[in-house]
């Protein structure tokens, strides 16, 4: 195994050894040194051994068995350095993570310096911000990586102890030089998770100045002062760029008509499938509506089908024109008619048909100005229609000015003309608004309610007609075309999302209400009652709810001018955490700690069902015991849940500690008596003077005790009324317990008899009643007693003991009965049996092996 091969044959062979530099061997002849540069550590010990032994020596076993044994020392001897090269490779880190690293630091630096250059251009701080982004997030993971390989070196490094002191014997040279290996290691580790938090800080600084960039950017061009329209010198610079602006304008009109005139039957063609699929997809669609709204609703529809029908004939008025623009423009783009700036300005009109188009049938649906029966705003025939065609105005009026200002930038429109077409937009939006302020929202007749004058609604409306007026009159053109821009826009997210939410509404009504109820689903696949449907679809409500405001408000927020960037940010630290001192809260966490909480609950009463079931009712033990074990196994429960619900939502449990010396103050003044009952509770729990099912007397109460909590305990009064005693009175106070040790109790019966009857024959009688009677106990045998005497009765006491005092009642009764039963058939008449009520059963004193 360890020789070399091919001694005879002239080739180029390999070490056996570490098959590295081949050599040349010569056919007949001896070695000669290596033709190519010879990198085996082996080779000076095979020729050195060689060299002492004639060639045909070399062929026996015992030379190779001298060879074996020389190679392998060389082995040992090439160990030692081979060893220390992977120890000493180990104190530095990965080049990969150290290139990774450094590629930040640059990265970082260059993006310093290109937001210094680019403060004024928004587009290009947008662009670096998502670089830095891409930095910020590539140095959390780096840094996390690095985290765990920290805590296993210094573990390590805790594992092999300090480094022996002056007088201590020195330790063995391979601990030190291995915790020397270590603590280099542990530095750079550390050092490159200081350097990345350093780019992740460098980072997130950035962020906040490119966002601060922006917000400043955004108020200088919004409060940008602009040539006022009262000012002549707007017009005159007006007049003086009409000119250029229409010959331009001519000029590209008259190059793209040359272009398309070759095509002008295509282009014909084009325009007459456009209007006929416009048409066809119109008729199709209305009728589809209307028909199912005759076959589905035979009377008159409620709020919530009117809300649900909305949200399918909204979308049905958008989609003739939305469809036939869009085939419009991929005919001309598939034509090669739209190319520069021609494809810039029809982008701009597709953009603003497609926001007409859908906004006038939201418009048209809600209003409903030819179907009175399907408005879901209770206005009548005329104010409907005067509202419909104001809000239409507005809408096409906003679009318009949407398309004009993308054409102006690409068409490179001189700033004069730009202004004045945004003066005119706004001044023109402004009277549309105070022309839908005056119209009366009348109501229509019928039962619904009136809305004639909403001053709620209309007051601070007029605000956004004015702001707009001023804005624009006194030269803050941008500002007020902001207003307007936003007022719209933020008017059809509130008018979208109020119907989303009616119609999430109408999805979770009760059937009563609804027919499109989420009761009835889960009813028919469920089998569920109606309070848990209600209770699911309330739920479900609420869930949608939260989902459609989440999605609303950065929508709202992103028309007002916040970038897409920061509102991401707030709902990730809104979600995944953010810090208030020197508390991290996550919602994201705690909802899941609320949610771990439910489940472990959850899971806690299900095991208190199954103990009860499964465990404790077959073995028959005392229903006391079980109840005290099942709560518990309940308390235990809720407490784990508790604490893993809490650890899991981020909260420190060390800082359980200031909870208790915050709560020790509280519980001096105020909660004394809340934790006396606890404390009390779980010593009934745990010592059981009182169980569940204990007849008790406690004061002027008495019953039985149905249920034992931490706070109090809950007892039954034979007139079927349940009493709340804090435990504290069950532990500090004189309380009676009928059943502490067992059931068995004594029974009185008295009964009054003339003093001149046979007393021996009553007393024989009373107890012959008693051993007949099947409840009655024999040991202790029943007996009978003289109580009290009269004028003219004795009263007889008939003692008895029962198997259950809980019975007392009944088996006092029958035997009052059957004793007067026999005195009579005995001729013996008695005065009076159990007049009165009797008294309580009392437990006889004697213990109870003498019974």
């Amino acid at each position: 195994m360890l020789a070399i091969s091919s001694f005879d044959r002239g080739a180029f062979t390999a070490c056996a050894l570490c098959e590295s530099t081949p050599w040349r061997m010569l056919a007949g002849s001896s070695f000669d040194r290596p033709t190519a540069p010879l990198r085996c550590p082996f080779w000076p010990v095979y020729m050195c051994c060689r060299s002492r032994f004639p060639r045909s020596a070399w062929r026996t076993q015992v030379t190779r068995s001298l060879q074996v044994l020389v190679i392998a020392v060389g082995l040992l001897c090439a160990l030692p350095p081979a060893l220390a090269q992977p120890q000493a490779a180990q104190t530095a880190l990965d080049a990969d993570v150290e290139a990774a690293i450094h590629k930040l630091s640059q990265g970082i630096d260059q993006a310093e310096k290109a937001v210094a250059q680019a403060k004024d251009r928004d587009e290009e701080l947008g662009r670096l911000r998502g670089e830095v982004e891409a930095i910020l997030s590539e140095s959390t993971q780096i840094a996390e990586a690095l985290r765990p390989q920290l805590a296993s070196v210094r573990t390590q490094i805790d594992k092999l102890g300090p480094a022996p002191g002056k007088d201590a014997p020195p330790e063995a040279p391979a601990i030190s030089a291995e915790r020397a290996r270590l603590v280099t290691l542990a530095s750079n580790i550390d050092a490159a998770i200081r350097t990345t938090e350093l780019t992740w800080v460098r980072a997130r600084q950035l962020i906040e100045r490119i966002t601060d960039l922006r917000h400043a950017l955004f108020a200088r061009n919004l409060l940008q002062r602009l040539p006022s329209p009262l000012l002549p010198s707007l017009w005159r610079d007006l007049l003086n760029a009409a000119p250029n602006v229409s010959r331009q304008l001519a000029f590209l009109a008259a190059d793209w008509w040359g272009w398309a005139s070759p095509k002008s039957a295509e282009l014909a063609g084009l325009i007459l499938l456009t209007t006929l699929l416009w048409l066809a997809l119109r008729f199709t669609f209305l009728r589809l509506a209307a028909h199912r709204r005759q076959r589905k609703w035979a009377g008159p529809p409620t709020f919530f089908e009117r809300a649900a029908a909305v949200a399918w004939v909204a979308p049905v008025h958008a989609v003739a024109p939305i469809f036939s623009v869009l085939l419009l423009y991929g005919g001309l783009d598939a034509m090669d008619l739209l190319y520069f700036p021609g494809d810039r300005v029809a982008s701009a009109a597709l953009k603003a048909t497609v926001i007409f188009a859908a906004i006038a049938a939201i418009i048209s649906s809600v209003l409903a100005p030819d179907e009175s029966e399907w408005r879901l705003v209770p206005l009548s025939d005329r104010g409907s229609r005067s509202i419909f065609r104001v809000l239409t105005a507005i809408t096409a009026v906003f679009a318009a000015d949407l398309a004009l200002a993308e054409m102006s930038r690409w068409l490179f429109i001189p700033l004069a003309i730009t202004v004045v077409q945004t003066i005119i937009a706004n001044l023109v939006v402004a009277v549309l608004l105070i022309a839908l302020l005056l119209t009366p929202f009348a109501a229509m007749e019928g039962a619904r309610p009136a809305l004639h004058h909403p001053l709620w609604l209309k007051g601070p409306m007029w605000l956004v007609p004015i702001g707009i007026i001023a804005s624009t009159l006194t030269g803050y053109v941008a500002l007020g075309r902001f207003i307007a821009q936003q007022f719209v826009m933020t008017a059809v997210v509130v008018v979208v999302a109020g119907l989303l939410y009616l119609a999430i509404r109408a999805f979770t009504r009760d059937p009563a209400e609804t027919r499109l109820s989420v009761g009835e689903m889960l009813e028919a696949r469920f089998g569920l009652d109606a309070a848990r449907r209600q209770t699911l679809a309330k739920l479900a409500e609420i869930v949608l709810t939260l989902t459609l405001v989440l999605l609303a408000v950065p929508i709202i927020l992103l028309q007002w001018g916040f970038a897409g960037a920061d509102i991401r940010d707030w709902l990730t630290a809104l979600l995944f955490g953010f810090e208030i001192g020197q508390f991290r809260i996550s919602l994201a966490r705690i909802l899941m700690g609320v949610a771990l909480f439910l489940a472990l609950l959850a899971a806690t009463r299900m095991f208190q069902r199954w103990l009860n079931s499964a465990v404790l009712q077959p073995a028959r033990i005392d229903p006391g015991i079980s109840h005290s074990i099942e709560q518990v196994a309940g308390y235990t429960g809720t407490a784990i849940a508790a604490l893993v619900a809490v650890s899991y939502a981020g909260f420190d449990i060390t800082n359980l500690a200031i909870v208790a010396g915050a709560l020790s103050v509280g519980i001096g003044f105020g909660l004394q008596s809340v934790v006396n009952n606890f404390v009390c509770g779980l010593i009934l729990l745990i010592e059981r003077p009182v169980k569940v099912g204990d007849w008790i007397v406690v004061g002027k109460e008495e019953g039985i005790v149905r249920r034992i909590s931490v706070r109090s305990t809950e007892i039954e009064t034979f007139d079927r009324s349940s009493v709340i005693i804090p435990n504290a009175e069950l532990i500090s106070g004189r309380v009676k317990n009928w059943t502490l040790r067992d059931a068995v109790g004594r029974l009185k019966v008295p009964i009054v008899v003339k003093l001149t009857s046979d007393l021996e024959r009553v007393g024989e009688i009373m107890l012959d009643a008693a051993r007949q009677h099947p409840a009655v106990l024999q040991f202790p045998a029943p007996f009978v007693a003289f109580d009290a005497s009269a004028v003219e009765t004795v009263t007889l006491s008939l003692n008895v003991f029962v198997g259950d005092v809980k019975k007392g009642g009944a088996v006092r009764t029958e035997l009052a009965l059957a004793i007067l039963k026999r005195l009579r058939a005995a001729d013996i008449g008695s005065a009076a049996a159990a007049a009165a009520p009797p008294p309580s059963p009392a437990r006889e004193a004697e213990p109870q092996s003498s019974r």
